[in-house]
């Protein structure tokens, strides 16, 4: 886990290192056998805690009102003792401005240094700067920040408790954690190096200020930080990169000549290293941290060479302008990293005239048009059929001749090619990664969707057999795909969720009822609902292929204590559930919906909701105490009754919002994207 590795290490032995560029430096020593292990954190152990931040302030006479910035280090030399330098001196810097506090944690040998320059600031700003020497538990003190410095694990203990962080590093070094700069993060590891040795306390400041006035960004990223945490640094996800380390070096086959040449040339170079140590010591200039003080940062560069995806190619399962759904939100995630090409299904002339918006520029053939910065969408236009397979194939060779005109240019190992249609092939004539995205389960709503029986089951055989790669949006899901087949071991990507400000707004004894509504849900559980008086708020459109359905739905729209205010526009949605309560997932019980993953339940987690569900799978999933569960109609009823009079308490908002963090957009185009490490989710 240091920054650098010996090179007396012998080249065959099995290296874990933890950051892609030491990973990608040795190889090019020539270890062969390097793998990521990247340092973990025990997410449970260290998560939000308000009442170990308040004893902190408490104990060392921290003003309440006063914003705390905390740095949890080691204070001696090598790397940590110029950054924590330069911090106290951005403290003067904005103290002459505004009250601010620095907590250092830690001891050191350059202890002394450190208490000697912030006397220095304290004699001109009393308190500005707290020194508590070493702490055998610092969670305290991560739980008191309003923003914490760091680098290494210490950064990474910060992010689990939800704080903004700004990696510390050398020369002049300071970055800020936020979705545009963790790649570099994820490439050279918690810690920079700068162009400089000076600048670096006006350049802190210059990122501390603005977060420091803005306490909603410093929750958006510390949601983001402690969702990262969650995702990729966790005991239990290391563990199981651990597990599979050891599996694959217990089938490894030692080739004794490769083994004696190794070992031969690790040991020219220890000899090497303690005569080096020796002249050290001789000229009385020993470096005691001597690895970590040539780092590899420092010669290999802070940027991951070259970007391992140019473009995502997405085939998607509906319209760009369809109601903003898994497709959507994941595409427009992913074009926060990469060029996003979207193909909309072939749409017939009887559904371009029908069409809610504006009419398309064509009524046959295909267009191409920019509706994002990094998004461009291909349309088909054709006369009709797009239902029956032949004739759908023969559109999608239409589709397909657009796609190729600007396929040359990107390098077929650089294209992720995203499928997550249920009635559309993978296109044969375009390269690139093949991931199929199964976002529901498309056999058993085959009559749903209107398609001829039997075609979803035969085209998933066919997709499955030509995809790299296969991912679900649900637990059940999942594993029914692993019963069709065993090239793959399906992975979970749940759908997300948008983490927006939260809205103002009187939290009323009222249960939310957010999306589509069609035949999913269970209108004879929203009617009882209804008849025990309790009062409902329903947005989304009415969209049903069953008419009897969709007049007993309406009836229920129409009933005295529920109000429908119809689709609304995602920036409403906030606004929307602000006035509510309780969020409600009331769906069937169905085969169909066993397998789905309703993007409701996140959606009233980021708006501070408590969520009630009928007996879902993906809400079992979730596993959290905000999300309570009702095996029948009753069970369900009794729990919103119960719940709906306990008042909405400001930390429970809090913790629902960091809750749904963990599970935003972002992170879920970061598993896509990041394809060396993206990690298998464990299928319960």
């Amino acid at each position: 886990m240091s920054m650098a590795v010996a090179d007396f290490i012998p080249r065959t032995v099995p290296l874990t290192v933890g950051t892609e560029q030491i990973q990608a430096e040795r190889k090019t020593r020539g270890f062969n056998r390097v793998s990521l292990l990247e340092p973990p954190v025990d997410v449970h152990k260290n998560n939000v805690n308000q009442q170990l931040g308040q004893e902190f302030r408490t104990q060392y006479s921290i003003n309440p009102d006063v914003p705390l910035v905390v740095v949890v280090s080691r204070l001696v030399p090598e790397l940590k003792l110029e950054g924590i330098l330069s911090a106290i001196d951005t403290t003067a810097l904005i103290a002459d401005e505004r009250p601010i506090c620095l907590a250092i944690v830690g001891g050191g040998s350059s202890a002394g240094t450190v208490r000697e320059r912030a006397e220095q600031v304290n004699l001109r700003y009393p308190g500005s700067i707290v020194l508590t020497g070493k702490m055998a538990d610092p969670r305290g003190a991560y739980a008191a920040a309003d923003v914490a410095l760091g680098m290494g694990g210490s950064a990474l203990r910060a992010m689990a408790f939800a704080k903004p962080l700004i990696v510390q590093g050398e020369k002049g070094y300071w970055k800020l954690l936020e979705p545009d700069s963790v790649d570099e993060f994820f490439w050279q590891g918690w810690y920079g190096v700068g162009s400089d040795d000076h600048g670096g306390a006006e350049r802190l400041k210059s990122i501390l200020l603005p977060l420091l006035d803005s306490r909603d960004r410093q929750s958006i990223l510390g949601d983001f930080g402690r969702e990262l945490v969650d995702a990729r640094y966790s005991l239990g996800s290391l563990s199981r990169t651990l597990d599979e380390l050891y599996l694959a070096e217990l089938s490894h086959h030692i080739r004794t000549g490769n083994e004696l040449g190794s070992w031969s040339l690790a040991a020219w170079e220890f000899t090497k290293y303690k005569l080096a140590r020796l002249r050290q010591k001789l000229w009385r200039k020993t470096v005691i941290d001597d690895f970590n003080s040539n780092t590899v940062n420092a010669r290999f560069g802070p940027r991951r060479p070259g970007n391992a995806i140019q473009q995502v190619m997405y085939l998607a399962g509906t319209y760009w302008d369809d109601v903003k759904g898994t497709d959507h939100m994941l595409a427009t995630a992913l074009s926060a990293q990469t060029e996003v090409i979207w193909v909309d299904p072939p749409r017939t002339l009887k559904s371009s005239l029908t069409a809610d918006g504006p009419r398309p520029a064509k009524l046959l053939g295909t267009s191409r048009d920019q509706v994002t910065g990094k998004i461009t969408r291909i349309q088909t236009f054709v006369p009709f059929g797009v239902r029956y397979p032949q004739l759908r194939k023969i559109y999608d060779k239409l589709t397909i001749r657009t796609l190729l005109r600007g396929a040359s240019t990107i390098p077929s190992g650089a294209r992720l090619i995203i499928h997550s249609s249920a009635s559309a092939s993978f296109p044969a004539e375009i390269s690139g990664t093949k991931y199929l995205y199964v976002t529901d389960d498309w056999v058993a709503g085959e009559q749903l969707m209107g398609l001829p029986a039997g075609s979803v089951s035969k085209r998933l055989t066919e997709n499955l057999a030509v995809a790299d790669k296969v991912f679900a949006v649900s637990p059940h899901l999942a594993t029914l795909i692993d019963q069709q087949q065993s090239k793959h071991v399906t992975q979970l990507l749940p759908n997300g969720c948008k983490i927006s400000e939260l809205s103002a707004g009187d939290r009323q004894p009222v249960i939310a009822v957010l999306g589509q509504l069609n035949e999913r849900l269970d209108v004879g559980l929203l009617e009882e609902i209804r008849d025990q008086g309790l009062k409902l708020r329903v947005a989304g459109p009415l969209k049903s292929n069953n008419a009897q359905w969709a007049t007993r739905m309406r009836k229920f729209l129409e009933s005295p204590d529920v109000q429908w205010v119809g689709e609304i526009p995602p920036t409403r949605v906030p606004e929307f559930l602000a006035g509510c309560r309780i969020g409600l997932t009331p769906y069937t019980d169905s085969k169909f919906n066993k397998a789905s993953f309703p993007l409701k339940t996140l959606d009233y987690l980021a708006a501070g909701l408590f969520v009630v569900s009928t007996n879902l799978p993906s809400s079992h999933w979730l596993d959290t105490e905000h999300v309570a569960i009702g095996n029948t109609n009753g069970e369900v009823i009794d729990i919103l009754r119960q719940r709906i009079a306990h008042p909405t308490l400001d930390s429970e908002i809090s913790e629902r919002r960091a809750f749904a963090a963990r599970h935003s957009w972002e992170q879920r185009a970061i598993d896509l994207i990041e394809l060396s490490t993206l990690k298998e989710m464990p299928i319960t």
